[in-house]
């Protein structure tokens, strides 16, 4: 999931290009997402759920002590 966020907010259209079993993109069409307001679609998710993930990493270190 952190490889597949990382491309999304790097580079759409590299996302793309991913295998399927990686990039779980849904009816996300390539024409449509890969650039212009697609592209900050995709790299606004991807920066989502990074921040999801290290909120739930920052959490589960705090709480632990």
């Amino acid at each position: 999931m952190v490889v597949n966020a990382f491309f999304m907010l790097v580079s759409p259209r590299a996302w793309f290009r991913l295998p399927g079993w990686i990039r779980a993109q849904g009816s996300l069409a390539e024409q449509k997402y890969a650039s212009g307001r697609g592209a900050v679609e995709v790299r606004l998710t991807g920066a989502v759920i990074l921040a999801g993930i290290a909120w739930v990493l920052y959490d589960s270190v705090v709480k632990s002590r």
